[in-house]
């Protein structure tokens, strides 16, 4: 760990985290245990890991992909982790987000309605223990955890069911949800492990309801943007506070800035962070955990992959230790994954992996501009006299070669993240940004050439 890179010689804040979402471009095997010593590097002591369908389940194998982590490596990320002196939190869907289990035939009678794959029903029989015994094989290779994060945001459909409407109607929605919630949450409490859950589905509570889970978990505030307190009020975590509750706040250095962005925008990223790293200390919040989210919901295409956002998760722990920003951000991350790469951890890829998704995002944006001036200038609707055949002709030649451009730096990102990812991966993330822009080519160049438009 070299002291040149950090100004204070004890942390701002105690607890300085990143998120790995593994349900996008997940990292190889021997990647996943790699990174943690770039983590320790960057001075952060705690991962929280949302394992999903990457984690080999053993009660429900089907919830598992077929690239999915073999329960040694698993084992291996954990030791490593330990040896580091790195907190390792694991992260299992528990009421909303559950898209992953409900989409699955065996759970899928365990939906709060039938055409919404994402959010379980508290009131079904079966969806409590479904849940619990997803923690239990989690716990099967976390020994000895402190903490175990069981989401619960973002629960769109909450209270929809009939059934699940008369008990609100009787309750109230505070009572609905911690009906489902205890069991969980007293299950790893008699084990003398803490629960944590997302903030968001409480935010509205009487601070009655709020005193009343925040004595079972802890709550994790997270809110994105560059002033993060649009979206979560000061107000709210006073009320929080008030409640007695033990609170963490959530940033993000990456998957924060667009479903379909490659990578993060640093300037966003640092000014969340630091937002949130600065207000943590304030108010003595337990811990800040820098999100990084590899899609915006299952069912979108992965966003900004991990290996060409190395430069914010250092940020990451350059603003949890320091609560202060680097001069110039970008050249203290470089010379940090540098300084890494002379001791032997592989960051040498970072600015390849950089360039070549800077490169293919940009191709993208000029690959839809293209089709949108195509469509606007070579065909007027109503004034068909006044189309030109040789500037649709200049239009359509100009779409190809940008669909050319997009397909060759898509071929040149996949060669910078190989060995890195595995290669079923790097294919659909490639084809994700690829393919809309091809199909969008077809159409044009077929409907033109059939005097359709």
């Amino acid at each position: 760990m070299n002291n040149d890179f950090f100004v204070r010689s004890t942390p701002a804040i105690t607890i300085r985290g990143i998120h790995l979402d593994l349900k996008g471009l997940p990292p190889t095997p021997s990647r996943l245990v790699e990174l943690l010593e770039l983590c320790a590097e960057a001075r952060i002591n705690c991962v929280l890991v949302e394992w999903e369908d990457m984690y080999p389940w053993k009660t429900y194998p089907e919830l598992q992909n077929d690239t999915a982590y073999s329960e040694n490596t698993v084992k291996k990320f954990f030791s490593k982790a330990e040896s580091l002196n790195i907190e390792v939190i694991p992260l299992v869907q528990s009421f909303g987000h559950m898209e992953n289990a409900l989409s699955k035939a065996r759970f899928k009678h365990l939906r709060e309605i039938p055409d919404n794959v994402s959010d379980l029903c508290p009131l079904k029989t079966g969806s409590k223990e479904v849940v619990l015994q997803m923690v239990k094989d989690v716990l099967l290779t976390h020994i000895g955890i402190k903490h175990f994060h069981l989401g619960g945001d973002e629960v769109w459909t909450f209270g929809h069911c009939p059934v699940c409407k008369k008990f609100i109607e009787k309750h109230g929605k505070a009572s609905l949800y911690l009906y489902h919630l205890e069991p969980l949450l007293q299950f790893l409490n008699e084990k003398g492990i803490r629960p944590i859950i997302w903030d968001d589905m409480i935010r509205t509570w009487d601070i009655s309801d709020v005193k009343n889970i925040g004595k079972q978990t802890d709550l994790m505030c997270w809110s994105y943007g560059i002033d993060p307190f649009k979206f979560v009020t000061r107000d709210t975590i006073e009320k929080f506070v008030k409640a007695g509750c033990n609170l963490w706040a959530a940033s993000a250095f990456k998957g924060a800035d667009g479903a379909y962005v490659d990578i993060p925008d640093i300037h966003a990223r640092s000014a969340n962070m630091l937002a949130w790293v600065k207000y943590a200390t304030q108010i003595k919040l337990k811990g800040v955990v820098a999100t990084g989210w590899s899609r915006y919901n299952t069912f979108l295409s992965p966003c900004e992959g991990l290996e060409a956002s190395l430069d914010t998760l250092v940020l990451a722990g350059k603003l949890a230790w320091d609560s202060k920003m680097p001069d110039n951000a970008s050249e203290w991350a470089d010379a940090l994954l540098k300084l890494c790469h002379k001791k032997g951890i592989k960051t040498a890829h970072f600015s390849e992996c950089r360039k070549s998704s800077e490169q293919l995002q940009s191709l993208r944006n000029s690959a839809f501009a293209c089709a949108r001036n195509f469509l606007q200038q070579a065909h007027l609707a109503g004034e068909p006299e006044r189309i030109n055949p040789f500037r649709e002709k200049d239009l359509k030649k100009h779409f190809l070669g940008s669909l050319k451009n997009v397909q060759k730096v898509a071929r040149q990102w996949e060669k910078a993240h190989r060995t890195l990812v595995p290669s079923v991966w790097l294919k659909k993330y490639t084809l994700s940004r690829t393919e809309p822009v091809r199909k969008l080519f077809d159409i044009v160049n077929r409907k033109s050439s059939s005097g359709t438009l």
